[in-house]
C-alpha cells in the first residue's frame, strides 16, 4: 500500500514537472529577450517619463522604441545610400578577427532562413542517395547549365538538375547533389508539406489518415507512461519525450 502511494506521489511529480519545464523554460527565454532589449533601451527614455510610469509600462515604451529602430533602420537600408553603407560595414566586420566567425555564421543562419521563405525549391523529388536501394527526400533547386558541366565525359552532364537534400530535423542545413533528371522521382506533394515532412522526422505524411489533433499529445505519453510504470513487470524511468 505504501508503495503504491509513493509511486503515485512520484509519478504525479514527474508528470507535473515533465509539463510545466518546457513552459517554464520558454517564458525565461522570453523574459530573459524582454529584458535584454528594454535594458539596452531604456537610457533613450527621458527620465521625466520614467518617474511617471510603472516598470512594466517603461519596459514597453522601451519594446516598442527598440521595434520603431529596426524599422527605421530597415528602411534606410533599402535605399541607395543606405545598401552601399551597409556592403561597406558588411565587409569591415567580416574582417575583425575572432569576431568575423560569429557574425557570419549568424548571417548566414540568417541567409538560409530567408532562402527558405523564398520560392527557390521548384519540385518534391526522391532521389536514389546515398547508395542504391536507398531514396531521399531532395529538393530540384534548378536545372545545371550544359557550360558549368562541360568539362564532364560526353553525355554525362546531359539533363542535369540541382537537388537540395535537406538533414532533420533541421532542414537549413543539407546536401547539394547533381542528378540526371531521369533518375529523380517527383512526389505529388507541396514544398510545405515536404518540409513537414522532414522536419518531422518522417511522422507526419501528407494527406495521411491520422491528423495532427489525433496524435498522442505530451500528457497523453506521460499519462501511458504512468499507467504503465504501476504495473508490477514495469520497467522504471522516466518517460522520454
Amino acid at each position: 500500500m505504501l508503495r503504491k502511494i509513493i509511486r503515485a506521489l512520484r509519478n504525479n511529480i514527474l508528470t507535473g514537472l515533465f509539463l510545466v519545464t518546457p513552459i517554464a523554460i520558454a517564458v525565461f527565454v522570453v523574459q530573459w529577450l524582454f529584458t535584454l532589449i528594454t535594458d539596452r533601451t531604456m537610457p533613450f527614455i527621458p527620465r521625466q517619463v520614467r518617474d511617471l510610469h510603472s516598470e512594466l509600462l517603461f519596459r514597453l515604451i522601451a519594446l516598442v522604441l527598440f521595434l520603431a529602430v529596426l524599422f527605421l533602420l530597415g528602411l534606410f537600408v533599402r535605399n541607395i545610400i543606405g545598401a552601399r553603407l551597409y556592403r561597406l560595414g558588411d565587409a569591415v566586420l567580416s574582417r575583425i578577427p575572432v569576431f568575423n566567425k560569429i557574425y557570419i555564421s549568424v548571417r548566414q543562419i540568417g541567409e538560409a532562413l530567408l532562402a527558405q521563405s523564398q520560392t527557390l525549391f521548384q519540385e518534391v523529388v526522391l532521389v536514389e542517395y546515398p547508395r542504391k536501394g536507398l531514396f531521399s527526400l531532395g529538393f530540384v533547386t534548378t536545372a545545371v547549365p550544359p557550360k558549368f558541366v562541360k568539362n564532364l565525359p560526353a553525355g554525362a552532364g546531359a539533363s542535369l538538375v540541382a537537388v537540395f537534400i535537406p538533414t532533420t530535423p533541421n532542414p537549413t542545413s543539407g546536401l547539394l547533389i547533381f542528378v540526371p533528371k531521369g533518375e529523380t522521382y517527383a512526389l505529388p506533394i507541396s514544398v510545405g508539406e515536404a518540409m513537414k515532412l522532414v522536419v518531422s522526422g518522417g511522422a507526419l505524411y501528407p494527406g495521411g489518415a491520422e491528423r495532427v489533433d489525433d496524435r498522442p499529445t505530451f500528457l497523453d505519453k506521460l499519462q501511458e507512461w504512468a499507467a504503465r510504470d504501476g504495473r508490477p513487470d514495469a520497467e522504471p524511468g522516466p518517460p522520454s519525450p
